[in-house]
Protein backbone atom coordinates (compact mmCIF):
# COMPACT_ATOMS: atom_id res chain seq x y z
CA UNK A 1 0.00 0.00 0.00
CA UNK A 2 2.90 2.25 0.82
CA UNK A 3 4.54 1.42 -2.51
CA UNK A 4 1.27 2.15 -4.37
CA UNK A 5 0.87 5.53 -2.66
CA UNK A 6 4.47 6.34 -3.50
CA UNK A 7 3.89 5.40 -7.14
CA UNK A 8 0.70 7.51 -7.30
CA UNK A 9 2.54 10.47 -5.80
CA UNK A 10 5.23 10.15 -8.45
CA UNK A 11 2.58 10.05 -11.18
CA UNK A 12 0.93 13.18 -9.79
CA UNK A 13 4.30 14.89 -9.44
CA UNK A 14 5.26 14.00 -13.03
CA UNK A 15 1.84 15.17 -14.27
CA UNK A 16 2.17 18.45 -12.39
CA UNK A 17 5.63 19.11 -13.84
CA UNK A 18 4.45 18.20 -17.34
CA UNK A 19 1.36 20.41 -17.04
CA UNK A 20 3.50 23.25 -15.73
CA UNK A 21 5.86 22.91 -18.70
CA UNK A 22 3.00 22.86 -21.20
CA UNK A 23 1.22 25.76 -19.53
CA UNK A 24 4.33 27.94 -19.40
CA UNK A 25 5.59 27.16 -22.88
CA UNK A 26 4.83 30.04 -25.25
CA UNK A 27 2.56 29.39 -28.20
CA UNK A 28 4.40 29.57 -31.53
CA UNK A 29 4.33 33.07 -32.98
CA UNK A 30 3.12 33.17 -36.57
CA UNK A 31 4.64 35.37 -39.26
CA UNK A 32 2.68 38.49 -40.14
CA UNK A 33 3.55 39.46 -43.70
CA UNK A 34 3.84 43.21 -44.27
CA UNK A 35 1.90 44.60 -47.25
CA UNK A 36 4.76 46.60 -48.75
CA UNK A 37 7.02 43.52 -48.74
CA UNK A 38 5.08 41.90 -51.58
CA UNK A 39 4.83 44.89 -53.94
CA UNK A 40 7.04 44.05 -56.93
CA UNK A 41 9.85 46.02 -58.58
CA UNK A 42 8.40 46.10 -62.11
CA UNK A 43 6.54 49.43 -61.96
CA UNK A 44 7.72 52.82 -63.18
CA UNK A 45 5.63 54.85 -60.72
CA UNK A 46 4.89 54.09 -57.06
CA UNK A 47 2.43 55.55 -54.57
CA UNK A 48 1.75 55.28 -50.84
CA UNK A 49 -1.67 56.68 -49.89
CA UNK A 50 -2.66 56.68 -46.20
CA UNK A 51 -6.45 56.71 -45.82
CA UNK A 52 -6.22 59.38 -43.15
CA UNK A 53 -4.94 61.90 -45.70
CA UNK A 54 -7.89 61.65 -48.11
CA UNK A 55 -10.58 58.93 -47.68
CA UNK A 56 -12.49 60.20 -50.75
CA UNK A 57 -9.47 59.50 -52.96
CA UNK A 58 -9.22 55.93 -51.61
CA UNK A 59 -12.91 55.27 -52.24
CA UNK A 60 -12.67 56.67 -55.76
CA UNK A 61 -9.68 54.42 -56.53
CA UNK A 62 -11.63 51.39 -55.28
CA UNK A 63 -14.72 52.15 -57.31
CA UNK A 64 -12.78 53.00 -60.45
CA UNK A 65 -11.09 49.59 -60.35
CA UNK A 66 -13.89 47.34 -59.06
CA UNK A 67 -16.92 47.35 -61.34
CA UNK A 68 -20.22 46.97 -59.52
CA UNK A 69 -18.88 48.19 -56.19
CA UNK A 70 -21.65 50.33 -54.74
CA UNK A 71 -21.11 53.41 -52.58
CA UNK A 72 -22.35 51.43 -49.59
CA UNK A 73 -19.96 48.51 -50.09
CA UNK A 74 -17.09 50.85 -50.97
CA UNK A 75 -17.71 52.73 -47.71
CA UNK A 76 -17.70 49.44 -45.76
CA UNK A 77 -14.38 48.40 -47.29
CA UNK A 78 -12.96 51.89 -46.84
CA UNK A 79 -13.64 51.74 -43.12
CA UNK A 80 -11.21 48.83 -42.84
CA UNK A 81 -8.37 50.24 -44.97
CA UNK A 82 -5.27 51.87 -43.51
CA UNK A 83 -2.98 52.51 -46.46
CA UNK A 84 -2.67 51.68 -50.16
CA UNK A 85 0.65 50.93 -51.84
CA UNK A 86 0.52 51.09 -55.65
CA UNK A 87 2.83 50.33 -58.53
CA UNK A 88 1.79 51.76 -61.91
CA UNK A 89 2.88 51.38 -65.50
CA UNK A 90 1.44 53.89 -67.95
CA UNK A 91 1.29 53.45 -71.70
CA UNK A 92 -0.30 55.64 -74.35
CA UNK A 93 -3.67 53.90 -74.10
CA UNK A 94 -3.86 52.43 -70.60
CA UNK A 95 -2.50 52.21 -67.08
CA UNK A 96 -1.76 48.87 -65.42
CA UNK A 97 -1.86 48.75 -61.63
CA UNK A 98 -0.60 46.57 -58.84
CA UNK A 99 -1.99 47.60 -55.47
CA UNK A 100 -1.24 46.06 -52.09
CA UNK A 101 -3.63 47.33 -49.44
CA UNK A 102 -2.95 47.43 -45.71
CA UNK A 103 -6.39 46.63 -44.34
CA UNK A 104 -8.50 44.70 -41.88
CA UNK A 105 -11.17 42.96 -43.96
CA UNK A 106 -13.07 39.95 -42.54
CA UNK A 107 -12.62 37.00 -44.90
CA UNK A 108 -16.28 36.01 -44.66
CA UNK A 109 -17.32 39.41 -46.02
CA UNK A 110 -15.37 39.14 -49.28
CA UNK A 111 -17.54 36.57 -51.17
CA UNK A 112 -20.62 38.63 -50.32
CA UNK A 113 -19.25 41.55 -52.34
CA UNK A 114 -17.14 39.83 -55.01
CA UNK A 115 -19.80 37.44 -56.28
CA UNK A 116 -21.50 36.52 -59.57
CA UNK A 117 -24.23 39.08 -58.96
CA UNK A 118 -21.58 41.80 -59.07
CA UNK A 119 -19.87 40.27 -62.10
CA UNK A 120 -17.07 38.36 -60.37
CA UNK A 121 -15.82 34.81 -60.85
CA UNK A 122 -13.22 33.06 -58.72
CA UNK A 123 -10.42 30.54 -59.10
CA UNK A 124 -8.01 28.73 -56.81
CA UNK A 125 -4.22 29.12 -56.84
CA UNK A 126 -1.55 27.11 -55.02
CA UNK A 127 1.99 28.50 -55.24
CA UNK A 128 4.75 26.16 -56.36
CA UNK A 129 6.09 23.95 -53.54
CA UNK A 130 3.28 25.08 -51.24
CA UNK A 131 0.18 23.50 -49.77
CA UNK A 132 -1.58 26.80 -49.17
CA UNK A 133 -4.56 27.62 -51.39
CA UNK A 134 -5.61 31.17 -52.28
CA UNK A 135 -8.81 32.40 -53.95
CA UNK A 136 -8.57 34.89 -56.80
CA UNK A 137 -11.59 37.04 -57.71
CA UNK A 138 -11.83 38.69 -61.12
CA UNK A 139 -14.06 40.54 -63.54
CA UNK A 140 -13.33 42.00 -66.97
CA UNK A 141 -11.38 44.88 -65.45
CA UNK A 142 -9.45 43.69 -62.41
CA UNK A 143 -8.27 40.69 -60.40
CA UNK A 144 -8.15 40.62 -56.58
CA UNK A 145 -6.91 38.30 -53.87
CA UNK A 146 -6.97 38.48 -50.08
CA UNK A 147 -4.11 36.34 -48.69
CA UNK A 148 -4.97 37.35 -45.13
CA UNK A 149 -7.50 39.46 -43.29
CA UNK A 150 -4.93 42.27 -43.19
CA UNK A 151 -3.87 42.36 -46.86
CA UNK A 152 -5.81 42.89 -50.08
CA UNK A 153 -4.13 42.77 -53.50
CA UNK A 154 -5.42 43.84 -56.89
CA UNK A 155 -4.11 44.30 -60.41
CA UNK A 156 -1.31 42.74 -62.41
CA UNK A 157 0.95 39.72 -61.75
CA UNK A 158 -0.94 38.61 -58.65
CA UNK A 159 0.26 35.01 -58.86
CA UNK A 160 3.83 36.25 -58.41
CA UNK A 161 2.70 38.57 -55.59
CA UNK A 162 0.99 35.69 -53.78
CA UNK A 163 3.99 33.40 -54.36
CA UNK A 164 6.15 36.02 -52.63
CA UNK A 165 3.60 36.28 -49.82
CA UNK A 166 3.57 32.50 -49.40
CA UNK A 167 7.37 32.31 -49.36
CA UNK A 168 7.55 34.88 -46.56
CA UNK A 169 4.71 33.20 -44.67
CA UNK A 170 6.31 29.76 -44.79
CA UNK A 171 10.03 30.54 -44.50
CA UNK A 172 10.46 33.81 -42.56
CA UNK A 173 10.99 34.07 -38.84
CA UNK A 174 8.64 36.24 -36.72
CA UNK A 175 9.71 39.90 -36.83
CA UNK A 176 11.73 39.16 -39.96
CA UNK A 177 13.82 41.83 -41.67
CA UNK A 178 12.00 43.13 -44.74
CA UNK A 179 15.22 43.49 -46.74
CA UNK A 180 15.44 39.69 -46.85
CA UNK A 181 12.35 39.49 -49.05
CA UNK A 182 11.34 42.83 -50.59
CA UNK A 183 12.23 43.26 -54.26
CA UNK A 184 12.12 47.05 -54.01
CA UNK A 185 15.15 49.29 -53.88
CA UNK A 186 16.00 50.19 -50.28
CA UNK A 187 15.51 53.94 -50.82
CA UNK A 188 12.14 53.38 -52.46
CA UNK A 189 10.97 50.96 -49.77
CA UNK A 190 11.87 53.28 -46.91
CA UNK A 191 10.30 56.29 -48.61
CA UNK A 192 6.95 54.57 -49.16
CA UNK A 193 6.97 52.82 -45.81
CA UNK A 194 7.31 56.07 -43.85
CA UNK A 195 4.33 57.82 -45.50
CA UNK A 196 1.99 58.73 -42.63
CA UNK A 197 0.38 62.16 -43.02
CA UNK A 198 0.98 62.73 -46.74
CA UNK A 199 0.63 60.97 -50.08
CA UNK A 200 4.06 59.94 -51.33
CA UNK A 201 5.16 58.97 -54.83
CA UNK A 202 8.33 57.81 -56.55
CA UNK A 203 8.83 57.78 -60.33
CA UNK A 204 11.61 55.63 -61.77
CA UNK A 205 10.60 56.78 -65.26
CA UNK A 206 9.35 60.29 -64.53
CA UNK A 207 8.88 61.70 -68.02
CA UNK A 208 5.22 60.78 -68.47
CA UNK A 209 4.40 61.81 -64.90
CA UNK A 210 5.83 65.30 -65.43
CA UNK A 211 3.95 65.66 -68.70
CA UNK A 212 0.66 64.90 -66.95
CA UNK A 213 1.53 67.11 -64.01
CA UNK A 214 2.66 70.19 -65.94
CA UNK A 215 0.66 69.81 -69.17
CA UNK A 216 3.92 70.33 -71.09
CA UNK A 217 6.15 67.80 -72.83
CA UNK A 218 9.34 68.57 -70.93
CA UNK A 219 12.41 66.71 -72.20
CA UNK A 220 14.37 66.47 -68.96
CA UNK A 221 17.25 64.10 -68.30
CA UNK A 222 16.13 62.71 -64.96
CA UNK A 223 17.17 59.67 -62.96
CA UNK A 224 14.02 59.73 -60.84
CA UNK A 225 11.50 62.00 -59.16
CA UNK A 226 10.01 61.62 -55.72
CA UNK A 227 7.64 63.84 -53.84
CA UNK A 228 4.59 64.23 -51.67
CA UNK A 229 1.12 65.73 -51.58
CA UNK A 230 -0.08 67.12 -48.26
CA UNK A 231 -3.34 68.86 -47.46
CA UNK A 232 -3.18 72.64 -47.34
CA UNK A 233 -4.22 73.59 -43.80
CA UNK A 234 -5.59 76.91 -45.10
CA UNK A 235 -7.63 75.51 -48.02
CA UNK A 236 -9.67 72.31 -47.70
CA UNK A 237 -9.84 71.74 -51.46
CA UNK A 238 -6.12 72.23 -52.07
CA UNK A 239 -2.93 70.22 -51.76
CA UNK A 240 0.67 71.35 -51.47
CA UNK A 241 3.12 69.46 -53.67
CA UNK A 242 6.80 68.97 -52.84
CA UNK A 243 9.20 67.56 -55.44
CA UNK A 244 12.72 66.15 -55.44
CA UNK A 245 13.96 65.90 -59.05
CA UNK A 246 17.18 63.95 -59.41
CA UNK A 247 18.99 64.88 -62.66
CA UNK A 248 21.68 62.84 -64.40
CA UNK A 249 24.22 65.60 -63.89
CA UNK A 250 24.48 69.29 -63.03
CA UNK A 251 24.46 70.35 -66.69
CA UNK A 252 21.02 68.83 -67.24
CA UNK A 253 19.88 70.27 -63.92
CA UNK A 254 20.59 73.85 -65.00
CA UNK A 255 18.54 73.47 -68.19
CA UNK A 256 15.76 71.60 -66.39
CA UNK A 257 15.56 74.18 -63.64
CA UNK A 258 14.67 76.91 -66.14
CA UNK A 259 11.96 74.82 -67.79
CA UNK A 260 10.44 73.73 -64.48
CA UNK A 261 10.47 77.26 -63.07
CA UNK A 262 8.44 78.41 -66.05
CA UNK A 263 6.12 75.39 -66.05
CA UNK A 264 5.24 75.71 -62.35
CA UNK A 265 5.57 79.49 -62.09
CA UNK A 266 8.03 79.08 -59.21
CA UNK A 267 9.40 81.83 -57.01
CA UNK A 268 12.95 81.81 -55.63
CA UNK A 269 11.64 80.81 -52.19
CA UNK A 270 10.01 77.66 -53.59
CA UNK A 271 13.12 75.95 -54.96
CA UNK A 272 16.70 75.10 -54.17
CA UNK A 273 19.56 73.02 -55.59
CA UNK A 274 21.37 70.25 -53.72
CA UNK A 275 24.00 68.56 -55.90
CA UNK A 276 22.08 67.02 -58.82
CA UNK A 277 18.76 67.42 -57.01
CA UNK A 278 16.31 70.23 -57.78
CA UNK A 279 14.04 70.60 -54.75
CA UNK A 280 10.65 72.26 -55.15
CA UNK A 281 8.19 72.93 -52.33
CA UNK A 282 4.72 74.34 -51.80
CA UNK A 283 3.25 74.01 -55.31
CA UNK A 284 -0.49 74.54 -54.97
CA UNK A 285 -2.66 71.93 -56.66
CA UNK A 286 -6.45 71.59 -56.48
CA UNK A 287 -7.90 68.29 -55.26
CA UNK A 288 -9.63 67.69 -58.59
CA UNK A 289 -6.31 68.03 -60.40
CA UNK A 290 -4.73 65.53 -58.02
CA UNK A 291 -7.61 63.09 -58.48
CA UNK A 292 -7.26 63.33 -62.25
CA UNK A 293 -3.57 62.57 -61.89
CA UNK A 294 -3.94 59.64 -59.48
CA UNK A 295 -7.26 58.00 -60.36
CA UNK A 296 -6.21 54.83 -62.06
Amino acid sequence: MIKLNSFIKKIFLFSAVLFSFIACKSAPVSVEVRPLDILDEKSSFYLAIPKSVDPVLIQTILQSNIDGLSDKNAALILGNINKIYCGLNRSKNKTSIQAIIDASIPQKYIPKVLNKKNGFSNRKFIPEKSQNEYTFYSNEKVELVFPSSKIACLGRDLENVISTYDTILTTAQPNYFSRDFSLLDEELYDYLDSAEDEIRFFANKPQSFLTILTGANLDLKLVNVKGSFSLDANHNEQYLLNLDLNFRNEKFLKAGRTLLTLAFGLTDSQSEINGTHFLVKGIKIHKNQLYKLLIL
